[in-house]
């Protein structure tokens, strides 16, 4: 989030190291988790008990508020923790995790004839529609536009915003006719800006193309093959539906979405997505603000890792070479957003050290058994108390300053906090948020060459960062 890069007491810190090549996520499963998802020690997956076991027990010590972590390698549950009161049967709202299942329903809608061309005008989805505000711009955007986010109108809704064109768009007689009247900002497809709006007109263009809603569409072609039956996913006052957000589902079938892009589109035989709309849907279309790369509908941490997005923390991580899916449910406030990536970093990409099983670590399986029994019996957070300062993490802070001439700003840091964990992997930008300690995302991006030595991440990522934000002159 824009703002977060002017929070002075944030430290940036480059680490690329080479990407480790794990698992192959095309091989084929030796079962669907259509019923149900087999559970399997994390050893015997080639994945490491006590990282996990580490990862868990910093959650609960630092009082983070996850409600739910899951992981699946190689299409066995190798984790599974549920935050009291939260279970493995309680829907959570998926927020903006919606946006990547909407795009998964419009790749369908295309394999099955309904909609024709990405490429062809929004308007001429809605042929009556007169709109105000219009010029040739407008008359351009496409629905592939709509899927990228680069509409090119003048879309005030999202968070950087504080969402009050999501809540005018809200309080309107006709959600179509509102967006559509919006002015124009850009020619479209030429930058980045994320709208909600955008993706609730996916849902109406999937609806009036098929002639039911999004949700019936789900159910039908998506939810359905899948064993996902316990879901809600409402409308708005015109029946539309809401393909922004809103979207409950249980963490296990949200791993069946994360699964079946894992899987490029097939499930139990049968091709449910086209392969090419997944792989279009999860490579970078634009450049993007809280994570550099967008999709369809996806945000693109780098070539190897995509991952749903949704307010308080929802993430559906997909990670094709590891052969892994790891999806969070949260209720996180606005500065804790992140550490969902942070752990995905620290502990869960390098628990996933072997392609093939590891030895059992009875020791590590017992530690991790005994903190998810702690998790599920007792809540580690204190619901009427958020931002809880652990004990082990003084409020008095020693800032240092790291003065960069040549790019003409300043990085304050905690210098108390400034260690990083050597372990992580991926080429990653990570700030650490002083008070509690925990590795909160910055940057994850495809930008960072390769093979890049440590020491010379930082000064190519202050040259992204001035090329990306355009600051001079500023303090992060």
């Amino acid at each position: 989030m824009k703002h977060y890069f002017h929070q002075a007491w944030f430290v940036i810190f480059a680490l690329a190291i080479f990407w480790d090549i794990g698992l192959a996520a095309d091989t084929i499963p030796d079962y669907w988790p259509t019923h149900g998802w087999n559970t399997a020690s994390p050893e015997s997956q080639g994945v490491e008990s006590d990282r996990l076991a580490k990862m868990l027990e910093t959650l609960w010590e630092k009082k983070i508020e996850i409600d739910s972590l899951l992981i699946i390698r190689n299409g066995y549950l190798v984790l599974e923790a549920y935050n009291n009161p939260f279970d493995s049967d309680t829907r959570h709202n998926l927020h903006s995790c919606t946006k990547s299942i909407c795009s998964a329903l419009v790749g369908i809608g295309i394999d099955k004839g309904y909609i024709k061309d990405l490429h062809k005008p929004v308007l001429d989805f809605f042929p009556n529609l007169v709109v105000k505000n219009f010029d040739a711009r407008k008359k351009t955007m496409t629905l592939e536009n709509l899927l990228t986010m680069t509409t090119g109108l003048e879309c005030r809704d999202s968070y950087l915003y504080q969402w009050r064109g999501l809540d005018q768009m809200k309080k309107s007689h006709d959600w179509i006719q509102f967006m559509m009247d919006l002015p124009m900002a850009d020619v479209p497809g030429t930058r980045f800006e994320y709208c909600n709006g955008a993706s609730f007109l996916l849902s109406a263009i999937l609806q009036k193309q098929t002639g039911i809603t999004a949700a019936l569409f789900a159910e039908k072609h998506l939810f359905g093959p899948l064993g996902i039956t316990n879901f809600r996913w409402p409308s708005n006052s015109q029946g539309i539906t809401l393909g922004y957000g809103q979207l409950q589902m249980r963490p296990r079938d949200a791993a069946k979405i994360g699964y079946l892009y894992l899987k490029n589109g097939v499930w139990d035989g049968k091709q449910i997505i086209s392969s090419q709309w997944i792989k279009a849907s999860t490579r970078k279309h634009a450049d993007a603000t809280i994570i550099p790369g967008y999709g369809y509908q996806w945000w693109i941490l780098n070539p190897d890792i995509y991952t749903a997005v949704g307010y308080q923390g929802q993430f559906i991580v997909v990670a094709p070479e590891k052969n892994l899916v790891a999806v969070f449910t949260g209720s996180l406030v606005q500065e804790d957003f992140y550490i969902p990536l942070g752990l995905l970093a620290a502990y869960i990409m390098p628990a996933a050290a072997s392609q093939t099983p590891l030895p059992e670590n009875s020791a590590g399986q017992k530690a991790l058994d005994d903190k998810i029994v702690r998790w599920q019996e007792t809540s580690h957070v204190d619901r009427e108390k958020r931002n809880i300062i652990s004990e082990k993490f003084p409020q008095e802070l020693t800032f240092e300053t790291y003065v960069n001439k040549a790019h003409g700003f300043s990085v304050k840091y905690d210098a108390q906090l400034l260690n990083m964990d050597h372990e992580l992997v991926s080429p990653v930008i990570f700030r650490r948020r002083g008070l509690r300690g925990m590795p909160v995302f910055a940057v994850l991006t495809e930008d960072i060459p390769r093979k890049m030595a440590l020491e010379n991440t930082g000064e190519y990522m202050i040259d992204f960062y001035k090329r990306m934000l355009k600051i001079t002159d500023a303090k992060i």
